[in-house]
């Protein structure tokens, strides 16, 4: 049966498995470079784990209370948190780092988002609106604010030039950055969206629903692309590939699920978790993937996408549900989830019996790093950033008139 089986595709397998937090895992963002998770919780700490140097975690922990969510800055210099302590923090990653902080709402923060250039941060909040910020001097800019409930999330697009936000008034909304006005409203009949994800495209977002379901939109035609009902619980988090032909998902259901948009169809169900999914995403490569929530566990997995094959799916499948173990991760266990109703083939990956699971990254040292506010010194060097790029910008401005000039 070995024999057979050569040539098929490669299985997500897990790599890493770490716990350190004391309360469920809000959210969580890979490093720009991939080499370092920052997790929030609900411990009123975020965390951020090194992959490459296992020996020394970072805690650090300066708000009052339950920590939403977090965001890394596109250089990675920075890292922001969104409190419900209602406040915004900025800080170094690092154990002699600097910190900011600033009172973004007036109620508590459910999610920040540095925008493409990192001199702009998004803010969302139970005030029923979202904020534009100026990095370097924590300034405000402008709102977004025609939700009539909370705001759980709000997302830049990848070019920075729309945000969108769900709210728990069931609604999906794009705005204009540069006008500030609502171009898009989708809305829910059934239950509130939780989360959102831009395609990396630009031209989509997927919604994470309460309603136990996932919405594909196509934001420029205003037209609902797909929908998938492969949970069994709400829906919390959803990241695209970044190669932008796959999806995946956490659920209250306790399971992660992979949908290959092309075919349209759930091609993986993975496990481990024992409690609900909040947080999921892909490294910028789209090699690693990560998975955390309320049972305070961090999963970091091989994706393996980049080997996977379509036209092999269903012989891939068919070979799990007879029991064989297609996997080139032995480890993991396998079976076929067919359900009746959703006609759901997805091979089911089981990593609780595979080494990496039970050999629990334990062998680190967490650092507690309370960090005094040091605003001015963090301000300042914001600002020198953002001077720096601005000079850039005036240094072609004068090479392109030189240009005409000469001609």
């Amino acid at each position: 049966m070995r024999t057979d089986m050569q040539g098929l595709f490669s299985d997500p397998a897990l790599e890493r498995h770490f716990t350190g937090h004391s309360g469920g895992i809000t959210q969580l963002r890979f490093s720009p470079d991939g080499s370092q998770i920052a997790t929030s919780s609900t411990d009123s700490s975020v965390i951020l784990w090194n992959l490459k140097q296992a020996a020394r975690c970072i805690r650090f922990a300066s708000h009052t209370g339950a920590v939403n969510g977090v965001a890394w800055s596109p250089k990675g210099n920075l890292i922001a948190s969104a409190g419900h302590d209602r406040t915004v923090k900025i800080w170094e990653p690092k154990v002699r780092g600097v910190s900011g902080e600033f009172v973004a709402h007036s109620k508590p923060v459910r999610s920040v988002d540095f925008d493409p250039t990192g001199h702009q941060l998004l803010t969302a909040s139970d005030d029923k609106s979202a904020k534009l910020w100026r990095v370097a001097r924590r300034q405000f800019i402008a709102s977004f604010a025609q939700q009539c409930n909370w705001v759980r999330s709000a997302k830049f697009s990848p070019n920075g030039k729309l945000v969108a936000t769900v709210s728990d008034d069931k609604s999906l909304r794009i705005y204009d950055v540069g006008s500030g006005e609502c171009v898009r409203t989708f809305t829910e009949e059934r239950a509130a969206p939780r989360q959102v994800a831009w395609h990396p495209w630009g031209n989509m977002v997927a919604v994470a629903l309460g309603c136990n379901r996932i919405k594909i939109f196509d934001v420029s035609a205003s037209q609902l692309l797909q929908l998938y009902v492969v949970h069994s619980a709400p829906v919390n988090d959803v990241a695209f590939h970044p190669g932008g032909h796959f999806l995946l998902s956490g659920s209250d259901d306790h399971t992660i699920r992979i949908l290959d948009l092309l075919e349209g169809r759930p091609i993986y169900t993975l496990t481990g978790h024992t409690d609900a999914i909040n947080a999921v995403a892909f490294t910028k490569d789209g090699a690693q993937f990560a998975t955390a929530g309320n049972d305070r566990q961090l999963l970091v997995w091989q994706s393996n996408l980049h080997t996977y094959d379509a036209s092999q799916f269903e012989t891939k499948a068919a070979l799990a549900s007879s029991g064989c173990d297609t996997s080139t991760a032995s480890s993991s266990k396998q079976s076929n989830v067919s359900d009746a109703k959703s006609n759901d083939l997805s091979i089911r990956i089981d990593p609780r019996q595979s080494l990496a699971y039970q050999t629990l990254d334990e062998d680190f040292q967490v650092v507690d790093v309370s960090l005094e506010s040091a605003s001015e010194t963090c301000s300042c060097e914001a600002q020198l950033e953002e001077m720096s790029e601005m000079l850039k910008l005036l240094d072609e401005r004068v090479r392109r008139l030189e240009g005409i000039y000469t001609l």
